[in-house]
């Protein structure tokens, strides 16, 4: 990341070509400072507003611009020669003015985009704007790991101050907004930022300056280049992180930990209750899904996991999604999910509910868009006493004779409560399913009462 406050010898301003848009004459600009590089476009014109700013507020000689010339001002010669003067123009003000670096001219070379210290005077000046609207708001803050790469710098380093009095660099609207913060959103980005070789998820950070986040929200950040949470475990009741490239639970919940796959007491995330990791790459749910026993809701929905390990461990769970992941076998879940209320276990390959059949708690199940194709599979989760909510939508069993009154005809007395596929069953479906049941009784040499097997869709 750039600093032109503590590479002061690694610096350089070059325009090695010009480009031509629409008849009008653009200067390239690049400006290296250690590693750090990035372009700037500028028509000669706006070095003209430059060179006359300079020249009143910062004591910049009037004649060193390369003069204007209305005549011919387009051919190829008069373009390469105004390009030399141009980058002499730049290197020897560049030179002036790097001990106070006007605000101007940080902005016509775009340092308040890519240096620390002057991107940090913009997000302070921004945060101490925004924040009588943020925070009596919705209190929440997007940034960026470049944003918070520079703060982690700048609080753990010593930066000599530009002598400019009006450049000093005050953090603390910055850091009032991040210890006051309830939500934060940190959007990353692997591809290369505007014109420069600066790729957000290439810069490590720390997160020790919010100190009462509730909701944390990671978008494509590179979970890695997390070094410390701060005193995020115990203060963070949801967390999502999406379209990361993380495989396992671990490089979340102990991203911050060297060992990670190893459960560390002190690691727990105390009063974490809803955990939402869609649409990332986990291949397993390993056991530091533990260090989150308070977890009421975890959503892992679009990745590539096999199997439902390890959720034991949350006894007070209450719904799972785990939509269009790589399942294809559920046995005996009660002995894995516990008091389960919302089971979403749609677009897998599950051909047999039979796994189910103990879900005593399950008052939703999903099984949209999987491999059921025997109606009588539905008799292993018929009889689940909690259940209102079966949706099984795209599996071959659905393109069954009389789909909906079969399955329905399976809950016996409890059909009408029962809302197959979103749809609760009609008066005449039950009728159906009352003259199918009764013919189930005496098929099996039983006696209908028809007082009890007459069904309503009354309450």
């Amino acid at each position: 990341m750039a600093c032109l406050l503590l590479r002061h010898n690694e610096t350089d301003v070059q325009i090695p070509t010009t480009e031509e848009v629409e008849s009008i004459t653009f200067y390239k600009i690049i400006v290296r400072v250690g590693e750090v590089s990035w372009k700037v476009d500028r028509r000669y014109n706006e070095f003209h507003i430059l060179h006359n700013q300079l020249v009143a507020d910062h004591g910049i000689s009037k004649d060193i611009l390369p003069s204007k010339k209305v005549i011919r001002n387009k051919c190829p010669p008069f373009i390469e020669a105004r390009r030399k003067g141009l980058e002499e123009y730049l290197q020897k003000t560049f030179i002036f003015l790097k001990r106070t670096m006007p605000r101007v001219f940080v902005e016509f070379l775009h340092f308040h985009l890519y240096d620390i210290y002057f991107l940090l005077q913009d997000l302070s000046v921004r945060c101490f704007e925004k924040a009588e609207s943020i925070l009596p708001l919705d209190n929440s803050y997007t940034f960026t790991p470049l944003e918070l790469y520079s703060i982690s710098e700048f609080l753990s380093k010593p930066f000599p101050i530009i002598d400019n009095i009006d450049n000093k660099l005050d953090l603390s609207s910055v850091l009032e907004l991040c210890a006051q913060l309830d939500k934060l959103t940190i959007q990353g980005s692997c591809h290369e930022y505007l014109q420069s070789n600066i790729v957000f998820n290439a810069l490590s950070f720390e997160l020790s300056s919010f100190k009462v986040i509730k909701s944390l929200c990671l978008k494509n950040v590179d979970v890695n280049m997390i070094y410390s949470l701060g005193n995020l475990r115990s203060t963070v009741l949801e967390l999502q992180v999406h379209d990361t490239q993380i495989i396992s639970i671990s490089q979340i919940l102990q991203c911050d930990v060297l060992h990670k796959d190893t459960i560390i007491g002190s690691e727990k995330w105390s009063v974490l209750k809803t955990l939402d990791l869609s649409n990332n790459k986990l291949e397993v749910i390993d056991g530091t899904i533990s260090l989150a026993k308070n977890l009421t809701s975890l959503n892992l929905s679009n990745n590539k996991i096999p199997n439902i390990l390890n959720l034991v461990h949350l006894p007070n769970l209450q719904m799972l999604n785990l939509t269009n992941n790589l399942i294809t076998v559920c046995e005996d879940l009660h002995t894995k999910l516990g008091n389960i209320l919302t089971l979403n276990l749609s677009q897998n390959g599950i051909v047999t509910t039979k796994g189910f059949r103990k879900l005593y708690s399950l008052e939703t199940l999903d099984l949209s868009c999987n491999r059921v194709t025997q109606i009588e599979e539905i008799k292993y989760i018929a009889k689940l006493p909690c259940l209102e909510n079966l949706i099984l939508t795209g599996n071959g069993v659905s393109t069954s004779v009389d789909y909906r009154v079969t399955v329905l005809e399976y809950f016996g007395n409890r059909a009408k409560y029962i809302c197959l596929d979103n749809e609760r069953p009609t008066q005449a479906e039950l009728d159906k399913v009352s003259v199918m049941h009764a013919l189930r009784i005496l098929k099996e040499g039983k006696t209908p009462n028809l007082l009890t097997e007459k069904f309503s869709g009354e309450h």
